[in-house]
């Protein structure tokens, strides 16, 4: 029996593949001995080289994507000279659109499926690879009909791994730069009762994360609430992350959503932009009116994390149009910006039309838009620095009380960005940089040079901001002072006069009386600071491991 060894190379060891589960289970009645094997971009080149030589596969399918395309590339020939009798088969977005440039620069390649591949790979090996063309299309069957791609067995290596699902496949939407917007991707849902039934079985693996990787999730709106309504009433321990478009949101959604548990649906919504002329260019409908007042309505509930994504480098969105967009999508309050930038990918509509609208791009993955007539490689590369910061200080969520009330002293968050990466590179700072401690001792700085009147409030924030993740009972040098050890005398004495033996019970608080000594405790410096958050208490114990500080009045 020939071995069949089936490889995918995630873009993190925290992903898990699902094509190739697919293809697995698709063909596994068929005469092949099946393996499936995982690797991540960030291993070794000659670790997964040998990993592959171990299995001595007779046949290698590889799924190829914009994340391991030049991974894959590297490792095809040295395949070759190690096992030089193996079958080698491609498949996925990066080669279903250029197959003759693959062929032609990588003989090893026996054969290349095109798009959807299910049907294709079957074919391949019901012929037992006895094909004179290498290049396979081959009709998928309806969706529904293509066998559920998880086993038992998958979760001892992806149990603590994103597990990814999807109850449709295709796209309502025709975004020039998305693959999904091509007329040979069905838009097709799978039967409700099927995922119902699937997805019990995954939600009884007890994953952390299940993944929808259907493209507009809300596409069909009885299908949708359908599968939000069954996982409500379960209410798993497991968080359930969509792909949704705000605009096909309705009052009953909103109903369904805002019972939601907390933290059981996380949301992705591709804005991308908010310039009228930039979304008619890329088939992207987007009333403007109505995502804004739906998404900050979807916040309003505050039990789903809400993602929004803003892309760079569209067509018509000049940087004044980009900077309009970003504050725009910042202000609606979001837990997440991501900033992301345009990839030219072979087979979109925005590929075949690069020279009209002046599009450079690098040309090796991840294809990243370099300038077009709108925008110069200088303003792009700013965006990236924006984008640093944007993740490091906004979207981290780790300095949450300074810059709620640092950005609206600026005219708008664009304009905060600007100048404070214009502070940091005036500072030679390594905007790379991911230390708690020296992040905040910059933006400190920032802030105090850029309004010294308000010092101790920015103080207080900052401090703030400390002690809601701080895993220890001290403060950085930079944010100590005078008034700590009062806090400190304070609070200890306060939290002791509760102690029962052992034992500490509080207003619902149930510590050990050694967790009183690991606690942080904290006095504001400025009255302003006192009078907006805890007027009527004089010190705030934050105690590890609860949920809430303490107020304590003295």
């Amino acid at each position: 029996m020939k071995r069949l060894l089936l490889i995918c190379i995630n873009a993190r060891y925290t992903h898990s593949n699902l094509a190739i589960r697919y293809l697995r289970n698709y063909v596994s009645d068929l005469a092949y001995e099946l393996k499936i094997i995982e690797f991540s971009i960030n291993q070794k080149f000659l670790e997964i080289l040998e990993q592959i030589a171990l299995n001595k596969p007779d046949i290698l399918a590889f799924s190829v994507y914009i994340w391991n395309t030049d991974l894959v590339r590297l490792l095809l020939p040295e395949i070759t000279k190690i096992l030089p009798d193996s079958k080698i088969i491609l498949g996925g977005p990066e080669v279903s659109y250029n197959p003759k440039d693959w062929q032609q620069n990588f003989p090893e390649i026996d054969f290349i499926i095109c798009g959807a591949g299910e049907a294709g790979f079957r074919y391949i090996l019901e012929n037992n690879l006895n094909i004179s063309d290498a290049i396979i299309r081959k009709k998928n069957p309806i969706f529904s009909g293509i066998p559920f791609p998880y086993i038992l067995s998958d979760f001892h290596e992806i149990s603590e791994k994103y597990i990814y699902y999807e109850s449709s496949r295709g796209c309502s939407f025709k975004c020039s730069y998305c693959l999904s917007s091509r007329s040979d991707q069905l838009l097709e849902f799978r039967d409700i009762e099927i995922v119902k039934k699937e997805l019990m079985f995954l939600i009884e693996q007890n994953p952390r994360i299940i993944k929808f990787v259907d493209r507009t999730f809300n596409a069909k709106k009885e299908h949708s609430r359908e599968i939000w309504k069954f996982l409500i009433k379960l209410n798993p321990k497991i968080t359930f992350h969509f792909e949704i478009h705000p605009e096909l949101l309705d009052e009953e959604d909103m109903q369904i959503l805002k019972n939601c548990p907390k933290n059981l649906f996380q949301f992705e919504i591709g804005i991308q932009s908010t310039n009228p002329e930039t979304l008619e260019a890329i088939h992207r409908t987007n009333n403007w009116s109505k995502t804004s007042k739906m998404v900050k309505q979807l916040i309003s509930f505050d039990n789903i994390h809400i993602h929004v994504d803003l892309i760079a480098g569209l067509p018509f969105e000049s940087i004044k149009n980009l900077e309009r967009s970003f504050n725009d999508i910042f202000n609606l309050g979001a837990d997440h910006l991501q900033l992301g930038f345009l990839k030219v990918l072979p087979g979109t509509e925005i590929a075949e039309n690069v020279k009209t609208f002046g599009i450079m791009s690098s040309n090796t993955s991840p294809y990243i838009i370099l300038q077009n007539n709108w925008l110069t490689f200088a303003e792009l590369n700013r965006m990236h620095k924006i984008e640093t910061l944007l993740d490091a200080f906004s979207n981290s969520n780790k300095y949450k009380m300074i810059l709620k009330h640092l950005i609206p002293k600026f005219n708008t968050p664009y304009a905060f960005f600007i100048e404070f990466l214009k502070f940091l590179q005036s500072r030679n700072y390594d905007l790379q940089t991911k230390n708690w401690k020296k992040n905040a001792f910059e933006l400190f700085q920032f802030a105090i040079e850029s309004f010294p009147d308000v010092d101790k409030f920015f103080f207080d924030c900052l401090k703030w901001d400390w002690c809601l993740q701080a895993k220890s009972h001290y403060y950085p040098e930079f944010l100590r002072c005078e008034t700590d050890s009062v806090a400190k005398k304070i609070g200890y004495e306060y939290l002791n006069s509760y102690k029962i033996n052992n034992k500490i019970v509080i207003d619902e608080i149930d510590i050990f009386a050694s967790d009183v000594k690991k606690a942080i405790y904290f006095i504001p410096l400025s009255d302003e600071f006192k009078q907006l958050y805890f007027p009527t208490s004089d010190v705030i114990a934050f105690i590890n491991g609860e949920p809430s500080p303490l107020k304590i009045s003295n």
